[in-house]
């Protein structure tokens, strides 16, 4: 495996090398000039080139234990589901679905031992789960759908969307392909499920734009947790469930967010006039990573939970992209 270590600023070693922060950040970069997958130790401060080969990998997402790494190989229409092991002594890349056509929205089990995704060739796409190592593979729902918005925490249910059509709106099913629910029938879409799953957070359409709304799991007492006049998107919830960090135009450029969900309150918690989005939380909930648009690509940046301390990590000519925590 191949170390490539970034020179960052003297000023942001000296307060990384003081952090507490212990778990790595995976991310998409091109800065070997073509998609690969790295990860990133705050405290170092380096880059470690973690699929380093001469195709494509991207969008990265690490298993609940922190011990394995889902991501796609190939381009976009065209693409292998894999998984590789963060222990730094294993290098083999399971394929978890060769399926002909484009993976998207992997999502890990709370076991760790199985994903959901989506493949789509040419037609419509579908649903499917799988064990990690490639075996198990089933089709999940053969409702059209067009997001899997992730697992349960007790792994009973998976929730997915479909965009548009007389069926549109949320569902959940059981991963063993029995009890399918639609939970909505509006333009409802990216389902995000709390930490303890009593919750289900999601952007809506229904009052013009999109907002994040937020309901019980069974679909009762929905609730509107923003009002504004800009678009509202990436939501990802706190790992105590208590806030949902999101990104929003309202204040002219994407800005980062987080919203108390039991009284509304939203605070910012980024000020450029570049994009800043794609927030993901450490999972101890003490810190947001998240990419800013600082010099036209993208950097992965980090800062406390209230937005201060912000520490940029990557700082290079390249886009650095979907951090994954």
């Amino acid at each position: 495996m191949r170390l490539l270590i970034i020179p960052i600023m003297a000023l942001i070693l000296a307060s990384l090398a003081c952090s507490s922060v212990a778990e790595p950040i995976v991310f998409t970069s091109n800065i070997d000039g073509n998609r690969e997958i790295f990860s990133l130790d705050p405290e170092k401060a380096e880059l470690v080139n973690l699929t380093n080969s001469s195709g494509s990998e991207y969008a990265p997402s690490i298993s609940p234990d922190g011990s394995h790494l889902a991501f796609l190989a190939g381009d976009d229409k065209h693409n292998v589901l894999e998984v590789i092991s963060l222990n730094e002594e294993a290098t083999d890349r399971t394929a978890v679905s060769r399926i002909d056509g484009g993976h998207r929205d992997h999502r890990w089990s709370p076991s760790g031992d199985r994903l959901a995704y989506l493949v789509q060739n040419g037609g419509d796409p579908s649903t499917h789960v799988a064990d990690y190592d490639g075996s198990g593979s089933m089709e999940l729902t053969t409702i059209v759908a067009h997001e899997v918005g992730g697992w349960s925490y007790d792994g009973s249910s998976v929730v997915f969307t479909v965009r548009g059509g007389p069926g549109q709106g949320i569902y959940v099913r059981n991963p063993d392909g029995v009890n399918e629910v639609r939970l909505t029938d509006q333009a409802d879409y990216n389902p995000c499920w709390s930490p303890n799953s009593h919750k289900i957070a999601f952007i809506s359409e229904r009052d013009g734009n999109p907002e994040i709304y937020v309901m019980n799991s069974d679909a009762t007492e929905l609730k509107r947790i923003t009002e504004t006049a800009g678009t509202e998107y990436n939501i990802a919830w706190s790992p105590d469930g208590r806030k949902i960090a999101f990104a929003s135009d309202n204040d002219g450029s994407p800005e980062i967010y987080v919203v108390d969900i039991r009284d509304g309150e939203v605070h910012r918690l980024t000020r450029n006039s570049v994009r800043d989005d794609q927030p993901v939380w450490s999972r101890d909930g003490k810190r947001i990573a998240f990419v800013s648009y600082l010099d036209g690509d993208g950097e992965i940046v980090m800062m406390d939970a209230d937005g201060k301390n912000q520490q940029r990590l990557t700082n290079n000519g390249y886009d650095d992209y979907s951090p994954s925590w």
